[in-house]
C-alpha cells in the first residue's frame, strides 16, 4: 500500500489487526511460560525438601549448582498503622521516597505551578481502541 492509498480508516484497521495478533501471541506465551514456572516451582520444592532431608544447603552437579537462599520482603498491610509506628518511633528511614502523580497533577491544576522539588512531565502518544460492540435487538 502506497502512502497515497493510506487513509485513517485503513491505518486504524491495520493497527487493530496487529494489536490483536500481538495480544494473541502474548496470551499464548503467558500460558506457556506459566506452565514452565509451575514446573520450576515443583523442582525447587524438591530441591528444598532434599536440602531439609540431608541438611545440605547447596548441591554442586555437572549441570550447575542448586542452593537454598533466604530473601526478606516487606509490604504495607495497613498504611495508617505503619505511619503511626514510623512517627512514634521516629523510624522515617522505613519509608521510601516518591510522589503520587495524581496528587501532583491536582496541585498543578489548582496552583498553576509544579511543587518544589518535583520533576513533572507529560508524554503525548497515540491510542487506538476497538469500536464498542453493538447490541443486537
Amino acid at each position: 500500500m502506497t502512502p497515497q492509498e493510506l487513509t485513517v480508516d485503513k491505518v486504524v484497521k491495520a493497527y487493530l489487526n496487529l494489536r490483536a495478533q500481538k495480544e494473541s501471541l502474548e496470551a499464548d506465551i503467558k500460558n506457556r511460560v506459566s506452565e514452565i514456572k509451575e514446573n520450576m516451582v515443583k523442582l525447587e520444592g524438591w530441591i528444598k525438601a532434599e536440602s531439609d532431608r540431608t541438611g545440605v544447603k547447596s548441591f554442586k552437579t555437572d549441570y550447575g549448582t542448586a542452593f537454598v537462599t533466604t530473601s526478606d520482603f516487606a509490604s504495607v498491610g495497613d498504611w495508617d498503622a505503619v505511619l503511626g509506628f514510623v512517627k512514634e518511633h521516629d523510624a522515617f528511614d522505613m519509608l521510601t521516597h516518591g510522589v503520587n502523580k495524581t496528587a501532583v497533577r491536582e496541585y498543578i491544576d489548582a496552583n498553576k505551578a509544579i511543587p518544589s522539588g518535583v520533576n513533572y512531565g507529560t508524554k503525548i502518544g497515540v491510542s487506538v481502541r476497538r469500536p464498542a460492540k453493538k447490541v443486537e435487538d
